[in-house]
């Protein structure tokens, strides 16, 4: 019988070669079809076909709220199924507090160059051994960061999808893919900060950009253009239709009820200090911000808004004032820094708060113990994103270690077991670490130095785009008859390579870097965390949110909020009982009768 079996197995063999194709004719062969990445079964994923037949009508799918809906509720179906057949309940256990943290244009490679320039500014030997905080969450996962409209996304769809659970166009904020010049309640969605006010939690944001910028806008405003951020940005089509960013925070819900508003954007909110110093000079659009025209000052209205608080509502502008706020008493804080963006980390000017130091002051004032329902907050390390598009790639991977500190303060600062944290980012950059430099090799240096034969000295982190091409272009310094285009690195000094405002080789010329389109990472932490496996839309981030925290559309998804899977110490028993109960019915159902 094994004799038989084997010259079977070389029949087949042997038949499959005669019918095999000619590999030395493979360009003529036709290429497979195209996938299909939701099928009829339904998998997550919008459904492409390369050709529509002549006899069938064509079916044009609106991804509008309503059907990223069902792309998020689908994928928080599969994840929990996936973990039922594991056997593994834990995804049940409920967070009464959820931070978001948000490292703006934070992708795989800005991670990696990000671990290894703490480990190096650390002094913690060679650098690559390093960890960052998040390294050492037990569940991670991809997000998929295409726009609705675009393939290469902006912060302001990808802020909508991961607090709305709804995916959008390119610079929409609040609003879906249906949204209107010319109707402001055209395409509206509400956030993940709209359902926490709603359960009864605190809410708050904290950011190093402007508090009117896109990431943390998406958390409360509804507005067609990300750049309406002041009422002077509202095209003339839109004027007594669309209210500016800045309005809509202290005007309407969710903005005008945060317990926390912490960042940068004085200007645009109608606060303007005119003997603001900067003593670096950075460059690039982001520097620049619009005024508002119709005189108003929009902190002193907040203040207003809230002079009932029995403990009087504090508004600050340094970090000196900051730090002496009663946080466990004051019950609304609004800190604004600067006119603009908070100055980069790596030049931070007299009197602004570090990520970690409002991070601290952000939980203290929504912290409220076991009284409390809870709180929501957002925290963005935003200036990674703004560094990479001018190619100032030290400033960037500084912002990331001080985006890791701000993430060690939230470790510190709160109870694992009650508090669900998710790191990620919104989209990544068009930035490489690359070559082969040796083991311990300056991450932002020269990435062959030790071949002493190699024609052109190139630096381990280079861009695909950006201004970095016109400091780097040979122009007069074009050795003769030479092919190099490259300004030799050792033309720049010491001094100039480890400024703040160097910029790294770009291949192609740009005055703005670009995004990068490939996914990006999520890590988590707490309860809830293991829902965050796999790749997966990155508007399911929402839902991961929604689920494990009982707010918003996914709280009654399996009715595990009300049969009390808390994570809250007062609720150990009770989860734990209700977790035991629901695995013996899972073990009960999939046993075969007898």
């Amino acid at each position: 019988m094994k004799v038989f079996c084997i010259q079977f197995v070389l029949l087949v063999f042997s038949q499959s070669l005669l019918r095999a194709p000619d590999l030395t004719s493979a360009a003529t062969l036709q290429p497979p079809p195209l996938i299909q990445t939701l099928s009829d079964g339904g998998d997550i994923g919008p459904q492409f076909n390369l050709e529509q037949s002549s006899e069938t009508p064509q079916v044009i799918v609106v991804e509008d709220a309503k059907f990223w809906h069902n792309v998020g509720m689908r994928q928080l179906k599969k994840t929990i199924d996936n973990a039922k057949k594991a056997k593994e309940y834990s995804y049940a256990n409920k967070a009464k507090n959820i931070i978001v943290f948000v490292g703006d244009g934070m992708g795989i490679a800005t991670i990696s160059a990000g671990r290894i320039y703490k480990g190096q500014y650390l002094k913690h030997g060679n650098g690559e051994e390093e960890t960052l905080i998040f390294d050492d969450f037990p569940n991670t996962g991809m997000a998929k960061t295409y726009n609705v409209d675009k393939q290469v996304p902006d912060s302001a769809g990808t802020a909508t999808a991961m607090f709305t659970g709804v995916k959008t166009d390119y610079g929409a904020i609040g609003v879906d893919s249906t949204r209107s010049e010319l109707n402001a309640e055209q395409g509206r969605v509400e956030s993940i900060m709209d359902w926490a006010q709603r359960a009864g939690k605190r809410t708050g944001i904290v950011t190093t950009t402007r508090i009117t910028h896109a990431t943390p806008a998406s958390t409360y405003a509804h507005i067609y253009d990300r750049d309406w951020e002041c009422d002077t940005e509202v095209p003339a089509q839109s004027v007594g239709i669309h209210v500016d960013i800045a309005r809509q925070l202290v005007e309407n819900a969710p903005g005008n009820k945060f317990n926390v508003i912490l960042g940068g954007g004085r200007k645009p909110m109608g606060a303007l200090n005119p003997q603001e110093v900067q003593t670096v000079k950075f460059e690039g659009p982001t520097e620049t911000i619009c005024a508002r025209n119709d005189q108003r000052n929009l902190p002193k209205e907040w203040l207003q808004k809230h002079a009932n608080d029995s403990v009087p509502a504090a508004l600050v502008h340094s970090r000196e004032e900051l730090l002496k706020v009663d946080v466990k008493q004051v019950d609304h804080l609004m800190g604004l820094f600067r006119n603009n963006h908070i100055t980069y980390s790596i030049a931070r000017q007299a009197g602004e708060p570090s990520l970690q130091d409002m991070t601290e002051a952000a939980i203290g004032v929504l912290e409220r113990g076991q009284t409390s329902s809870g709180y929501v907050l957002l925290v963005e390390g935003g200036r990674i994103d703004q560094g990479h598009h001018m190619n100032y790639a030290r400033a960037a991977l500084h912002e990331v270690y001080e985006f890791d500190l701000a993430i060690q303060a939230a470790l510190n600062n709160t109870n694992p077991e009650e508090t669900l944290i998710l790191v990620t980012a919104d989209h990544s950059h068009a930035v490489t670490f690359n070559g082969y430099p040796l083991r311990g090799n300056d991450i932002l240096g020269s990435a062959n130095l030790h071949k002493a034969k190699d024609p052109m000295v190139y630096e381990t982190i280079t861009y695909a785009n950006g201004p970095g091409y016109f400091e780097h272009l040979a122009n007069e310094t074009r050795p003769a008859n030479s092919s190099n285009v490259w300004k030799p690195l050792n033309l720049f000094t010491q001094e100039e390579r480890t400024s703040p405002t160097y910029r790294n080789l770009a291949a192609f010329a740009l005055k703005d870097e670009t995004h990068g389109g490939e996914d990006v990472a999520v890590f988590a932490h707490g309860p809830g965390s293991n829902l965050v496996r796999g790749v997966f839309e990155q508007n399911y981030l929402a839902y991961v949110v929604s689920y494990a925290g009982c707010i918003g559309p996914a709280k009654d998804f399996d009715g595990s909020c009300s049969r009390g899977y808390a994570a809250s110490p007062g609720d150990k028993i009770t989860g734990s009982v209700s977790l035991l109960v629901a695995a013996i019915v899972s073990l009960l159902v999939a046993a075969p009768a007898t």
